[in-house]
């Protein structure tokens, strides 16, 4: 299901990104760090050194170990944040000052950035100006664009240091139940970054708007706690790399702001709902009690899952129907089942009307359906994980053994 949840704006970054990914990924030992702390020093962009260092938090971050898997054995390649700045505090040359100055800021901890201050305080080798006063560094603009089909927002953050701008990108999907699923940073002003973007992309369906500072922290704040204890995680090629970069720079906003709010649906609202589309023309063919159980489902996942929007349809959305929720949650007879993708097509139709959703983006909805209902109609028809052992399976606890495969459906039972 390699399709779900990508964000907008990804062609326009992936040049920039890719050409830094070997300079920011960390050695295989103390001398290799040395080294490319060192080039990164000599090539005077800041970004460079602050994503490498991100990295090295994120290695030593205990939010990155797998919670089902054993417990780290310890020795010279598994080391705490506490034995990291230690390290770096230890052996006295220009480049552990650069790392204990970035820690001193981009420490996840007060602690760990008073340690870094504390060991920094007793160097003399001479820094960068961005580096030395990256303690007034500031984020000074929040940019948000979203889609009209609404998988997902990414949040803009602009920010300056000494001499320096960057803007960062947090993609928060909300099929996912609204988590971070990706964030890096760029050179240069948002006002830049955004021309460029623009430049790029003019697409009609995405509303590009500045937000408030303390709206921006916690909506991203947020997001990334939630994503924080999802398994498996989210991971891209700078997430969850990136991850003490962002807090970093969320931590230099003000407080106070309003996080997404979940819509609330009530069982009349629900009711009434399907009330408009079985009296639409749209649903008038499809009104039978197979039809309506199965929309009662499809409210059910619109309503608790993703955003909580049951009018809500993207491609993304249809895939995670038909490939993933209704196969592992919903135990029915294949006969009952198999009806879903013509019931799904005309509930888009008559939600994006509603909506007045561009034609475009619904035949776009729509083709989704085309393309997952061959491989719905087989999983449905064959045995298959259903409810905590699904969750079981993929975690990997049955190695190659198929328990659900020796137990039989029990057609009129619904998964929690």
């Amino acid at each position: 299901m390699a399709k779900r949840g990508r964000h907008p704006n990804q062609r326009g970054r992936q040049a920039a990104r890719n050409k830094r990914k070997q300079r920011t990924r960390p050695g295989h030992g103390p001398a290799d760090l040395l080294s490319v702390v060192a080039q990164m020093l000599a090539s005077g962009e800041p970004l460079d050194l602050l994503e490498y260092v991100s990295t090295l938090l994120t290695a030593v971050d205990p939010r990155g170990r797998n919670p089902f898997g054993p417990e780290p054995s310890g020795g010279p390649e598994v080391l705490s944040l506490s034995e990291l700045l230690e390290s770096f505090a230890e052996v006295a040359l220009p480049e552990t000052t650069a790392l204990l100055a970035a820690l001193a800021e981009l420490g996840p901890a007060e602690l760990t950035r008073a340690r870094a201050r504390k060991a920094l305080a007793m160097r003399p080798h001479p820094l960068p100006d961005w580096l030395a006063r990256l303690g007034e560094a500031t984020v000074y603009r929040a940019v948000e664009s979203t889609h009209v089909l609404g998988d997902g927002d990414s949040v803009m953050l602009g920010v300056r240091l000494p001499g320096y701008e960057l803007t960062a990108v947090i993609y928060i999907d909300h099929n996912l139940g609204t988590i971070v699923k990706d964030a890096f940073s760029v050179p240069g002003s948002i006002g830049e970054v955004m021309a460029r973007m623009r430049e790029i992309t003019d697409n009609p369906d995405v509303r590009i708007g500045d937000i408030s500072l303390a709206d921006a922290r916690v909506r991203a704040a947020e997001a990334i706690d939630k994503g924080a204890i999802m398994f498996p995680p989210a991971q891209t090629e700078t997430w969850p790399a990136s991850r003490p970069l962002t807090e970093w720079l969320l931590r230099l906003l003000p407080e106070g702001g309003t996080g997404y709010v979940r819509p609330r649906w009530t069982g009349a609202a629900k009711k009434k709902l399907a009330k408009r589309f079985f009296g639409s023309p749209f649903g008038q063919p499809l009104d039978d009690a197979d039809h309506r159980d199965l929309l009662d489902q499809f409210l059910w996942f619109g309503t608790d899952y993703g955003p909580g929007d049951p009018q809500r349809w993207s491609p993304v959305a249809v895939e995670i129907l038909l490939a993933d929720w209704i196969p592992r949650k919903i135990t029915a007879s294949a006969e009952q089942l198999s009806k879903a993708p013509d019931l799904l097509r005309a509930f888009i139709r008559f939600c994006h009307a509603e909506r007045e959703i561009r034609p475009a983006l619904t035949d776009e909805t729509l083709a989704a359906v085309d393309e997952w209902e061959p491989e719905y109609q087989q999983v449905i028809r064959s045995p298959r994980p259903q409810g905590p052992m699904a969750l079981l399976a993929a975690m990997g606890v049955f190695g190659d053994e198929k328990p659900w495969e020796d137990e039989p459906l029990e057609p009129g039972q619904q998964q929690d």
